[in-house]
């Protein structure tokens, strides 16, 4: 699922513009003369035509992002920055008085250069124009995994998708310092495409480099093991900064993956960079290259994940109230061969609005949505007693699936409302528009099926997507439920536009008591547990870098909530489910497979027979 399946579209490409207007807009607050970007100040003529290029270029590359630009600390006001994957600065604030020129000289590879800083506030500096020293610590700042050893410098690829797109020659440019070494460093590692992929590792022999660059990277020590590690479990602590959870790294263990997508429900890459420096000076770690096995990590309460908070707390007592509820209702209502149950289909996206993409391996958010959509109503019409409802239709393909590879984006889908509603372009408030009136929808379906008598523990809702996560090394499927901690409140859309659908006015807002949100949270993880159990007998990848199933969505600064889809519906039983993520290769290469997503759809009819013990 994209950030617009969330209600947030994806808008950047270039300091954080993807649009032309919008990157011209840039241009006038991120400027400087000899081709340093400054804040305050003009923007040379050369300049202009480099950064235009730049994003004519990125213009061209797919975008999964909201956010193209990383930052990592380096020192005391200054930062490493890369942005689209291709152009590295050192983003900085010079003090004031007679220590900016000093201060600017432990950066610059040109003491001369210090001019052209004359009462600027902030500067980013292109790589260009750093001293070796600074570069190599930019370098090592953004790439967390590299390796320098007796060998040479050992990259692995961090950006290829969400976060824009490396290239061999930029590395071999910044590592090597030429970038014409591409055909060097290809024969020695036996590449035979220049296409890079996310997680792949590429040595840049010795002889390469510079004394800088050649001199080797502290070893990851090993440390005796902790006993209560080996059992995977966290301790909790308390310090002048606030409560703690302590976790110790195993072999090969970073602390992206590890720690901070695992223990949190952070979901964003920029989230979970940001959760990376706080539990890293929290920790009091200088540089995770040099992190040993067996590694004390101090993770800030305030992001640990529900399930992972203190005994105690009351997340952590929601959490487990859920687990139990969820046993109490486990098999109370079944059906022979889903006789009376009622399944409401969501194809995620649709219209102008195609959520995530993947432009290499041709593949479009809504377009995989519909096609798995329609092969699940299919086997549940065919093969059950059933009754479907799907939220969406394409009135040109209707409910047919694709045997496609690779498909093109059209915009012809309409949501199943009265009227029916078609995204009429790409802005944020037609994607979130549209999340609305699913809702809206999926309760009109609940009512009308609870007065024909309907058990509405017999009404399941499910929402289709697929997810552009991380930094493209997790796999596998994943399944929101909705957390009844996070929702509840009454909660309406005002205006003509919603005005005009019948849905909306048969009841605008949206009210449950805390009792029935317990209840669905717990429906919906009994029914999330046979889908993770269902995919898994059929060999499909499930989501293991941390829970394959999130009661809600942590964002950095605090904010938790659960998808609208989800919050506001009063189907009880409700799921979204992310198939899988576009922005790895291996997931896009079974994502293009008709008869992947066939085994899908059928593990999915499958969870509906087991949940309903059918």
């Amino acid at each position: 699922m994209s950030r617009t399946g969330l209600g947030i579209r994806p808008e950047s490409l270039l300091f954080g513009a993807a649009r032309p207007e919008s990157i011209c807009k840039s241009f006038n607050t991120i400027v400087g003369p000899g081709g340093v970007l400054q804040y305050g100040g003009f923007l040379a003529a050369p300049f202009v035509w480099l950064l235009i290029g730049i994003a004519l270029t990125c213009c061209a590359q797919p975008v999964y992002a909201a956010s193209a630009s990383t930052h990592a600390p380096l020192a005391e006001g200054a930062s490493a920055s890369i942005r689209v994957g291709r152009a590295l600065y050192l983003e900085c604030r010079p003090p004031k008085g007679k220590e900016r020129d000093s201060f600017l000289r432990k950066y610059l590879a040109d003491p001369k250069n210090v001019a052209v800083y004359k009462g600027v506030a902030a500067a980013a500096i292109p790589f260009s124009q750093l001293n070796a020293e600074t570069q190599r610590a930019v370098l090592l700042a953004i790439f967390r995994n590299d390796v320098v050893d007796a060998r040479g410098w050992t990259h692995e690829v961090t950006f290829a998708g969400e976060g824009g797109q490396e290239t061999l020659g930029l590395l071999c440019q910044w590592i090597t310092g030429r970038s014409d070494n591409y055909k060097a460093v290809a024969s020695a590692n036996h590449l035979k495409t220049g296409d890079l992929t996310l997680g792949q590792k590429i040595t840049f022999p010795a002889t390469l480099l510079s004394a800088v660059m050649k001199r080797p990277t502290p070893k990851r020590l090993t440390a005796p093991a902790d006993p209560e590690v080996s059992k995977g479990e966290l301790t909790y602590g308390r310090d002048g900064e606030g409560e703690y959870a302590v976790y110790h790294l195993k072999q090969g263990e970073a602390l992206f993956t590890a720690v901070a997508v695992r223990f949190t429900d952070y979901r964003d890459t920029a989230d979970i960079l940001k959760a990376c420096d706080e539990i890293q000076k929290r920790s009091g770690i200088k540089d995770v290259h040099a992190m040993a096995t067996g590694q004390r990590i101090k993770i800030p309460a305030g992001m640990l994940a529900d399930r992972y908070r203190p005994e105690g707390t009351e997340e952590r007592k929601h959490y487990e109230e859920s687990v139990r509820e969820a046993k109490r209702l486990r098999g109370q209502v079944r059906s022979h061969d889903l006789e009376g149950v009622v399944i409401v289909i969501d194809p995620g996206h649709g219209g102008r609005d195609y959520g995530a993409h993947n432009a290499r391996h041709g593949l479009y958010e809504d377009e995989l949505n519909y096609d798995i959509a329609c092969r699940v109503k299919a086997l549940l019409e065919t093969t059950t007693r059933a009754k479907v409802y799907m939220t969406l239709l394409d009135p040109g393909q209707q409910y047919k699936s694709s045997s496609s590879h690779r498909f093109e984006h059209d915009t012809d889908e309409e949501l199943l409302t009265t009227p029916r509603y078609k995204n009429s372009d790409e802005q944020e408030t037609d994607a979130v528009v549209s999340v609305n009136l699913r809702w809206y929808l999926a309760n009109s379906i609940y009512r009308k099926e609870t007065k024909r008598k309907i058990d509405p523990r017999k009404i399941v809702f499910t929402s289709f997507h697929c997810d552009a996560l991380y930094d493209g090394k997790s796999r596998g499927a994943m399944v929101y439920i909705p957390g009844a901690a996070y929702r509840g409140k009454k909660e309406s859309h005002e205006g003509t536009m919603y005005d005009t659908f019948a849905e909306v006015r048969e009841q605008r807002y949206f009210r449950e008591s805390a009792s029935d949100c317990r209840r669905d949270e717990a429906l919906s993880r009994n029914f999330a547990g046979a889908l993770v159990d269902a995919l898994e007998k059929g060999r499909i990848k499930v989501h293991q870098d941390g829970d394959p199933i999130r009661s809600q969505i942590r964002q950095s600064g605090g904010r938790v909530y659960v998808p609208g889809v989800l919050r506001n519906n009063l189907i009880p039983t409700k799921t979204l489910v992310e198939v899988a993520n576009l922005t790895n290769s291996a997931d896009c290469e079974r994502l293009a497979d008709p008869a992947w997503r066939q085994s899908f759809a059928e593990a999915y009819v499958a969870a509906l027979r087991a949940f309903f013990g059918s």
